[in-house]
């Protein structure tokens, strides 16, 4: 099999593509061919050495694939060998290969959705559709009419941030973008209005007659998570997703918040799915239906060949994307 290798941190240019032995299921596993492979911030992150306490290095880099069925691992049921699937490699990463081991519970098969979903778009989506409905119905709990505002909003997780809110129930959704010429896709992604991230506190008060919204979607980090806190409106909330910018964190006095009226929430998908598999894997497959059924899009930027694996994160480094970027195995 052939697998992307990262030795050591040194950004998207220390991938290196590698033969390795292939693959057999352990109990309780499932090996998939891989078709596709999503590429995310995340490798990014990753390529640098910023999780090596987590996953040390050698590593194969990949949080998500799509492909069909290989082998089956002793006591798994509930699948057939050469069923097309998509499932999310969380915990072991090793996505940005022709071969993967993955977790029954975290597999979605394709062709239960009642409703056509390509490899490509099943694999740049899982992950980050996944996150946004979760964030959404059961960490913010969203009610109808709800105001939402999403930072990164064109991004791989912000392009279904907006999109998940409207289905859900939202009122008015608003994004914030790093440039102007991203402002012209606001309606494509399920967005009112987006605002330029430099002025968005401003932008946001004007849009809501200085009411804020009820709840804020940080993926990006840094300063963006205090400035959100000022356009929220009494018991709104700030849902922390990510930290694309790899800024320091930002300290907050708990009696502000306190005084303020203002809530706090975090989630990450890997440790929801390490003590929840079953109920990530039952959001999984609700969240590819809604996607199948053309509820909701996906844009994916561009498809890059496995061994031009670097070139697809450098263009992430670049922070000039729109929607997802996939690998074609």
């Amino acid at each position: 099999m052939r697998a992307i290798i990262i030795d050591r941190p040194g950004g998207p240019a220390s991938l290196q593509l590698q033969e390795k032995p292939d693959l057999q299921p352990s109990p309780g596993m499932l090996t998939i061919d891989v078709a596709y492979a999503g590429v995310g911030y995340f490798e990014v992150l990753l390529s640098r050495g910023e999780f090596n306490s987590v996953f040390p290095m050698p590593l194969t880099p990949g949080l998500e694939v799509s492909g069909y069925i290989r082998a089956i691992g002793e006591g798994v049921e509930g699948f057939y060998v050469g069923q097309p699937v998509a499932s999310m490699t969380l915990h072991d990463l090793n996505g940005f290969a022709s071969m993967a081991n993955v977790r029954p519970d975290l597999t979605v098969p394709l062709d239960q959705l009642g409703a056509d979903l390509d490899l490509a778009t099943a694999a740049a989506s899982i992950v980050n559709l996944t996150t946004a409905y979760l964030a959404i119905k059961d960490v913010y709990r969203i009610r109808k009419g709800d105001s939402i505002l999403v930072h990164a909003a064109v991004g791989g997780l912000g392009s279904f941030l907006g999109q998940m809110a409207k289905q859900l129930g939202a009122g008015k959704v608003f994004g914030t973008v790093g440039s102007a010429q991203k402002v012209q896709q606001a309606a494509a992604f399920g967005y009112d209005e987006l605002f330029v991230r430099d002025d968005f506190v401003e932008q946001t008060l004007r849009a809501t007659g200085k009411k804020g919204v009820h709840a804020v979607f940080d993926p990006v980090g840094g300063n963006m998570r205090k400035q959100s806190l000022e356009v929220l409106c009494p018991l709104g909330q700030l849902v922390v997703v990510g930290n694309a910018s790899g800024e320091e964190d930002i300290l907050h006095s708990f009696n502000q918040i306190w005084f303020s009226n203002r809530q706090f929430a975090g989630f990450t998908l890997g440790g929801y799915s390490d003590s929840n598999p079953v109920e990530t894997g039952k959001a999984a497959r609700e969240a590819l239906g809604m996607l199948a059924r053309k509820e909701i899009h996906a844009e994916i930027q561009g498809v890059y060949p496995l061994e031009n694996a670097k070139e697809a994160l450098a263009l992430l480094e670049e922070r000039n994307t729109v929607g997802k970027l996939v690998l074609k195995i």
